[in-house]
């Protein structure tokens, strides 16, 4: 049928062109309903293979004999007819093709995006670090002495020079440690003698200590016998001399004045008074007025006794028996202190010679760091190793010059073997699921980025450290390392998490979410039975570049392409 079609067309071509053009004019005219540019293209393309098969023919037919013309008339008018009819029918398809593109050009746009293949392809997953090379076999050289903290440098090896065994590293000055040890070897004999001194004084001071306190118990005994004596002798006599004297010289007065009484009666009856009565007269009234004295003085006399004297000795002998009693339960007390003083005085020089033994000692010991000697062989790096990085080489680098000073306990050097080499690193949290012991590794040093060493994961940590990042180990080849690469340079490793050589990969920006779940994933399936893509849910596995893995949802050959939005979703 279709070779039938292609002769009327030429037929009509060349013998009836009137024709061909009336019915193909409203399709080809038609500038309003254009036709879809690649039916337009097909069908110029068949117009052209046609005009070739029409010229052909032409050729021929002239060729051939006079006698087959009218057969050939027959057939052309037979090819004309159905030629007709199919060009009728090819316009009108044309015509319907170039509506339909105009009526849905959303249709169009479909036709021309080129959906996804999904196939199979190798995905390897690799997380990134930046590593630093470590040596494995390190040795720190510290200064840790016993006692003395001022050490002056006098000269040191370089940073980065390589050393032996046994040969020099740093000298100190030694002027002043020598002082300190002349001054303590001094203080130590001081203590030597001061602890004989207190040895051979021991003996004597109990002596003593022992017989202040027997004197001190006597007079506290005789002062109490003192004490119970007055109470109970003399003072209670004192009061009655006192009031005896007061009656004595009450009687004596009462008596010289009945006496002067007697005699004034008697010689007054005599009316006659010779002088001789005159002068007992004036003798008796003198004794009299002596008796009158007498009582007087002995009045005061002994309400001054009763009112001062004795309150007065009454305090003397308590105040004395206060004080007696402060001072034996003092000497008992010193007794007892002193002697304990004494033992631990004697213990405590003991352990300030022994201490001044010692501190001797520990200043001879640290003579001998004086000058510091490589313990192995291997390469000078100033300062110690924290994490693979040297960050105290610059402050190492002033103290270790001529009269620069180190700090007691510190590491000062450290002694480096280059091989072999490890990598240290670290991650964040994000990436310790995938990470773990024996991964692949490949790493690329910052000094040639065309050098790819391989290594393996060693060790991790599983608790986080500094700035929240796990720690990671990564031994690596150290057969076939370049002689340049030496330990403190840097790395990027690229530690492979997952590596599958047949994986179904498709572009992430055709995965799409469920509004109301964006856990739930689906892409748009092109299916032939169906004239708008469907949709399938996919399950992801990992994710490498702008490429992601599907695990289950779709196969091998499938095509898929990205969701076109709907008109509603627009406004």
């Amino acid at each position: 049928m279709p070779r039938i079609a292609v002769y009327a067309f030429l037929f009509s071509f060349v013998f009836c062109a009137p024709v061909f053009d009336v019915q193909a004019a409203p399709a080809l005219d038609n500038t309003t309903d254009r036709p879809d540019p690649d039916i337009q293209e097909a069908e110029n393309n068949k117009v052209a293979k046609d005009q070739e098969s029409a010229n052909g023919d032409t050729v021929q037919k002239k060729g051939q004999p006079e006698e087959d013309a009218e057969e050939d008339k027959q057939t052309e008018d037979k090819r004309q007819t159905e030629d007709k009819q199919t060009d009728s029918k090819e316009s009108i398809d044309t015509q319907e093709k170039a509506e339909e593109a105009k009526e849905d050009p959303k249709k169009k746009s479909s036709a021309k995006t080129k959906p996804f293949k999904v196939e199979r392809k190798p995905l390897k997953v690799e997380v990134k670090l930046d590593g630093i090379f470590v040596a494995d076999q390190m040795e720190e050289v510290a200064l840790r002495p016993e006692v003395w903290t001022k050490f002056k440098v006098l000269d040191a090896v370089e940073h980065g020079s390589y050393v032996k065994k046994g040969d020099v590293l740093v000298r100190f000055e030694p002027e002043d440690l020598e002082k300190k040890i002349a001054s303590e070897s001094i203080d130590q004999q001081l203590s030597e003698l001061s602890l004989l001194k207190a040895e051979e004084e021991a003996p004597r001071v109990k002596k003593l200590l022992e017989m202040n306190f027997e004197s001190a118990r006597r007079s506290y005994e005789e002062f109490q016998q003192d004490y119970e004596y007055y109470h109970s002798t003399d003072r209670p006599f004192n009061i009655a001399i006192a009031n005896y004297r007061y009656k004595s010289a009450q009687e004596e007065l009462a008596e010289a004045r009945e006496e002067l009484n007697q005699l004034q009666k008697m010689y007054e009856a005599d009316e006659l008074t010779e002088e001789t009565e005159e002068i007992v007269l004036r003798r008796q009234r003198f004794v009299v007025e002596t008796a009158e004295l007498v009582m007087e003085l002995s009045t005061a006399n002994r309400d001054y006794t009763l009112d001062v004297l004795v309150p007065r000795m009454d305090e003397t002998y308590r105040v004395a028996k206060e004080k007696n009693e402060l001072t034996f339960k003092k000497a008992k007390t010193t007794k007892e202190t002193s002697l304990t003083r004494q033992v631990f005085e004697m213990e405590k020089l003991r352990e300030a010679r022994a201490r001044s033994v010692e501190q001797h000692a520990k200043l001879i010991s640290d003579k001998g760091l004086l000058v510091i000697r490589a313990p192995s062989d291997g390469v000078i790096y100033y300062g110690r190793c924290l994490d693979g990085t040297w960050s105290e080489v610059s402050s190492f680098l002033a103290k270790l010059k001529p009269l620069g000073a180190v700090s007691a306990n510190s590491v000062i050097m450290t002694i480096v073997k280059q091989r072999p080499l490890k990598v240290l690193t670290s991650f964040g949290e994000k990436d310790l699921p995938d990470l773990k012991s024996r991964l692949e590794t490949i790493l690329v040093p910052t000094a040639d980025e065309e050098l790819e060493i391989p290594g393996k994961v060693a060790e991790l940590e599983s608790v986080p450290g500094k700035s929240n990042k796990f720690k990671l180990e990564i031994d690596i080849d150290n057969s076939n390392l370049p002689i340049w690469l030496v330990a403190g340079m840097t790395c990027k490793a690229k530690v492979t998490t997952y590596n599958n050589g047949k994986a179904l990969q498709i572009p992430l920006d055709l995965v799409q979410s469920e509004e109301d779940n964006k856990k739930i994933k689906y892409v748009m399936l092109v299916d032939e039975e169906e004239d708008e893509p469907v949709k399938r849910k996919v399950k992801l596995g990992r994710k490498q570049d702008k490429m992601v893995e599907v695990l289950k949802g779709l196969e091998e050959g499938d095509e898929i392409v990205k969701e076109e939005k709907k008109d509603g979703s627009e406004d």
